[in-house]
């Protein structure tokens, strides 16, 4: 029992503990219920395992508007956590599902050849009802048709 206290305050795991001695986690877990203080299950207390430096970039580029998919491979992280790191800094969340990248000229160039706003919604993403209100403000000068390369068109 001494060696199971002293091997868990050294900082092994209890998994890594409980595939050494070929019992289950469970066991080793209860075993150590009490004698010592138990770990948050999943880590270490007291440490951040994503460097603060690289936790203030991710802020910065999740503050700055850059899409979730750039910042989740440019950090190697997942949504959470960029989402956690950000309301850690007091940064606002953003709407769920993001910006809907939509192209303008592609759908213009499909209305004048007639496509319905039905299948324009299915070839682009975009609804029906968003369909029309696109072409609507473009008809009504509310709105301009952006360049295919300032709007991310094919993404």
């Amino acid at each position: 029992m001494d060696a199971l206290v002293k091997a868990y305050e050294a900082g092994a795991s209890v998994r890594s503990m409980a595939a050494e001695f070929g019992v289950s986690h469970a066991a080793i877990h209860r075993k150590l219920k009490g004698r010592v203080a138990m770990r948050p299950v999943g880590g270490r207390t007291g440490t951040q395992l994503i460097p603060q430096e690289k936790r203030d970039k991710i802020a910065e580029a999740y503050a700055g508007d850059a899409v979730m998919a750039d910042i989740m491979a440019e950090f190697g992280v997942c949504d959470e956590t960029v989402r956690r790191i950000a309301d850690e800094a007091g940064i606002p969340r953003r709407p769920v599902g993001g910006q809907q990248r939509l192209d303008h000229a592609q759908i213009v160039e499909l209305d004048s050849q007639e496509w319905p706003p039905e299948a324009i919604a299915v070839l682009t993403g975009a609804s029906p009802s968003r369909v029309r209100a696109i072409l609507r403000e473009l008809r009504d000068g509310l709105a301009e048709i952006p360049d295919a390369d300032a709007n991310g068109a094919g993404e």
